[in-house]
């Protein structure tokens, strides 16, 4: 149980990289790793997806990757328009985005009741996700009720040790507040992509897109949820 695992005091984690603490947890307590969909455990009935937290992290995860409808503008021409020579030289377009704000290339995020428009500040609306979709990709990446347990980390040289000491059940999944966190700010997205240069690969001028996505950091995913309680201590 995770009491015994608490109890444990730090252990070496068993992958190196980000996901160490992740793959670290699930194999002590020998849930096997789980990419289908289908909730990790079931608790009291209710099933649940299992997350780790580095405590005191406060860094962006990506929530989901969503490629956006390209309409009215294609994907080519928004990176040809508002992108810039990327330090190799080829036209890219790697920028974040935010809701009711405008970055650099003038690119930011507008949102209504069922879109949320990717627009520029003097061309207007460029792009748009519909936000039930984007909302029911969340729902099944995060699942409707989640475990998330913290972990204190430290290292001996190269080698990450976590200690696993809280745990916080999160349950119903919530559609207002998913809202919520991207009107306030806390919730942003990203384009990630560039056009091929001659030389790199394909060689035909097309687009290498790296996912976009939509990114929140580690410390507000409980935002995400309707009600919280502590699980452990």
């Amino acid at each position: 149980t995770l009491k015994e695992l608490s109890a444990k005091g730090y252990v070496q984690t068993m992958r190196p990289g980000d996901t160490g603490i992740g793959f670290t947890l699930e194999s002590l307590l020998n849930i096997t790793e789980n990419n289908s969909g289908e909730p990790d455990f079931i608790y009291n009935g209710v099933p649940f997806e299992l997350k780790s937290h580095r405590s005191g992290a406060s860094s962006n995860i990506t929530l989901i990757t969503k490629t956006p409808y390209w309409d009215p503008m294609p994907q080519w021409d928004m990176i040809t328009k508002y992108g810039y020579p990327d330090k190799k030289g080829r036209q890219a377009l790697k920028v974040t985005m935010k809701v009711d704000e405008f970055n650099s290339q003038g690119l930011g995020l507008k949102l209504s009741d069922n879109r949320l428009d990717i627009v520029h500040r003097s061309d207007g609306v460029t792009a748009y996700f519909l936000i039930d979709e984007v909302r029911e990709k969340v729902r099944t990446k995060l699942y409707e009720n989640l475990l998330l347990v913290f972990a204190d980390t430290k290292r001996d040289g190269e080698v990450e040790f976590f200690h696993f000491n809280r745990a916080t059940l999160l349950r119903k999944l919530s559609a207002n507040k998913f809202k919520r966190l991207l009107n306030d700010g806390l919730m942003v997205f990203e384009f990630r992509m560039h056009i091929r240069s001659p030389d790199e690969g394909k060689g035909d001028h097309s687009v290498r897109d790296h996912g976009p996505g939509f990114r929140l950091s580690q410390r507000h995913i409980s935002k995400l949820y309707e009600y919280e309680e502590e699980f452990f201590p």
